[in-house]
């Protein structure tokens, strides 16, 4: 191992020169690791950007479809025997009762002891659905209760008749329980079995123990019959769940000839203007934190610095791309939407009817007063504003449009952005690496012509040396 001593012989600081030429040499390297960092910021705070877009674009996909803005409420009576939910429906009131509920057919049987043991004996067992008889043959095969529904079952495609056992759980607990398909089928039950000590057990299902029936209610006095509990058709819009029968008013007035003096509960179909708010504040916050953003690079403008994000808050990164065309473009693009006039069979046109005004730094101003009483005397008008109607676009569609088409994963602002980033960071990288073993090559010439320099040197400064001793001798020779 050899040791060195930098300036030993002509006391320079050689290590200290050559790491100040090698700074020198590598300048092409440090000014295209400034352009990674520079590069790294402005992507990152392409993607800050793009984080407020996502936002804005859900608060305007909530209300592109008619059916997104015109959402309705449903008030019911307390005490009505049913519920109701609406899908777009029409505002209305509708007084309602109902007379029965839907029912199926249901036939059970005398109990036996056993549900496995042949106790049926042998014969025939029949069940007719309108004009069609199924007849089953029974047999040591099937002479069980057990062996019977499973023969029922097997020809319920045919009779829609199903078949179960219910244990009572008395001496004979085992019981034939037969059930129709829908409450507007109904079928009968005949058997002729004999040598079974069950078999008269199975007289009782000849005799319906609830009978089929539809549901049968009344809507402003119009008849309504379903073959389930839920009337899905009768009022465009709304669906309404039968979960009881109407009280009977001893001292009321019938609505229809058919019914007794049922009594009628409202059922009210409102404009939910509230969730048509809320949608609508969303939307200006999320605007606004998209202007706040780009405004965050202008503070001379009154931009912010930071995003209020509990529990922590997130430095805004818009100075990073101040005066960036694709962020400023982006802007003006909104703003032009936001200022567009729909022209529909509507009286609302323009945000600002709706109480939605630009300030002067390019953020919203709600004004809720004006909004509440818009929303509740011209709600029609602002759904067609915000939706559109026919082939006209709303507000909220053309919003819509270019939100999906900027943040696109493939072709949006920041995919683009990123992939070229992507592409540059490649290219430096592969820049550098091989600019790399040239800078060391470089830095062991640097030393070594150094090392040279030092050893010439301190050979030189050897041979004046002994120069020096041997004049001091020879005029020491002169003088004595």
């Amino acid at each position: 191992m050899s040791i060195t001593f930098s300036g030993l012989a002509t006391g320079m600081e050689t290590d200290s020169i050559i790491t100040q030429l090698m700074e020198l040499e590598r300048a092409p390297i440090t000014r295209m690791e400034t352009k990674k960092t520079e590069a790294t910021n402005r992507i990152d705070a392409y993607a800050q950007f793009k984080s407020t877009l996502d936002d804005l674009k859900a608060s305007v996909n909530a209300m592109t479809l008619t059916n997104q803005v015109k959402s309705n409420s449903v008030s019911i009576s307390s005490s009505a025997p049913f519920t109701a939910t609406s899908a777009n429906a029409s505002s209305g009131s509708y007084n309602i009762s109902v007379k029965q509920l839907a029912q199926v057919q249901k036939n059970i049987s005398g109990g036996v002891a056993s549900q496995a043991d042949a106790l049926l004996g042998t014969g025939t067992f029949t069940l007719t659905k309108g004009s069609v008889n199924t007849t089953i043959t029974i047999d040591s095969t099937n002479n069980s209760l057990a062996g019977l529904a499973a023969a029922i079952n097997e020809n319920s495609g045919v009779t829609g008749v199903r078949a179960a056992i219910i244990n009572d759980g008395s001496a004979t607990s085992y019981r034939l329980a037969l059930t129709g398909s829908d409450s507007s089928a109904s079928f009968s039950v005949s058997s002729e079995l004999s040598g079974g000590v069950g078999s008269v057990a199975m007289d009782s299902l000849e005799t319906a123990y609830q009978t089929a029936h539809q549901a049968e209610a009344y809507i402003d006095g119009i008849k309504i019959v379903s073959n389930n509990n839920t009337l899905s058709n009768a009022i465009n819009g709304v669906t309404i769940n039968l979960n009881g029968v109407s009280e009977i008013d001893p001292t009321g007035t019938p609505i229809h000839p058919d019914l007794q003096a049922y009594t009628t509960s409202l059922l009210e179909i409102k404009p939910d203007t509230g969730a048509l708010k809320e949608k609508l504040t969303s939307f200006v916050t999320n605007y606004n934190k998209v202007m706040e953003w780009i405004l965050s690079g202008y503070e001379e403008f009154g931009g912010g610095a930071t995003i209020d994000d509990d529990p922590e808050t997130v430095d805004l990164l818009g100075s990073v791309l101040r005066g960036d065309s694709s962020v400023q473009g982006v802007k003006r693009t909104l703003q032009n939407i936001l200022s567009s006039v729909v022209t529909t069979s509507g009286s609302l046109h323009a945000m600002t009817d709706l109480g939605i005004t630009t300030k002067l730094n390019g953020t919203l101003l709600q004004d809720n007063s004006k909004m509440d009483a818009v929303l509740a005397d011209n709600f029609d008008g602002a759904v067609k504003l915000l939706a559109g109607e026919g082939q006209v676009d709303g507000i909220m569609k053309k919003f819509n449009y270019y939100m999906l088409n900027v943040t696109s994963s493939t072709t949006g602002m920041y995919a683009t952005k990123k992939a070229n980033y992507d592409l540059n960071m490649e290219r430096i990288d592969t820049q550098i690496a091989n600019m790399e073993p040239r800078m060391v090559a470089r830095e062991a010439t640097l030393r070594a012509q150094y090392t040279a320099m030092e050893t010439l040197v301190s050979g030189l400064n050897s041979q004046g040396s002994f120069l020096t001793q041997q004049m001091d001798l020879l005029s020491d020779m002169l003088k004595g």
